[in-house]
């Protein structure tokens, strides 16, 4: 019966980390990325001067900071702690508390982050990782604060 127990309990414990494990962010997308403005293309208004993408473990998620020249004179820094569990996130650094954010895992070199307002999808991300790990690409469709449809590809090479 001991034995029997242990053996339930270990499978029970194995389990639970593997599926943990299953739900986490590829290493492959930890550390820093720079935004390459060469190689990004966006449906409408002005990439950004600078940026500059931040991944790291936190716990048993991630966090993800966004360092931001808008080539105006003007910076912003948001950040986040999540999980690839689909379950909304505050980010600081924004004026709007109505704006929440999701991370789901896509597959092996791809998550997704939706973003809300009010409970509204207002866009999608989708960050792929390169197989030589030196590169990502995030591809964002969705809905501009004036209603409009738009479309950006940001290519972010690793620092």
């Amino acid at each position: 019966m001991r034995t029997r127990t242990l053996t339930v309990v270990t499978i029970a414990i194995g389990l639970s980390v593997s599926l943990a494990a299953a739900d986490q962010l590829p290493t492959a997308f930890f550390g820093t990325w720079k935004l390459n403005t060469e190689r990004s293309k966006a449906d409408s208004g002005a990439p950004p001067k600078d940026q500059t993408l931040t991944i790291q473990r936190r716990g048993d998620g991630f966090g993800l900071t966004i360092d931001v020249d808008n080539g105006d004179g003007t910076r912003n820094r948001t950040t986040r702690n999540a999980t690839l569990d689909g379950k909304d996130v505050t980010v600081d650094g924004i004026t709007n508390p109505a704006v929440k954010e999701a991370y789901t895992k896509v597959d092996d070199r791809s998550f997704q982050r939706v973003v809300k307002v009010n409970g509204q999808v207002r866009n999608t991300l989708k960050f792929t990782i390169a197989p030589d790990g030196k590169t990502v690409t995030a591809v964002t469709t969705g809905t501009g604060a004036d209603g409009k449809p738009f479309h950006a590809t940001s290519l972010l090479d690793k620092q």
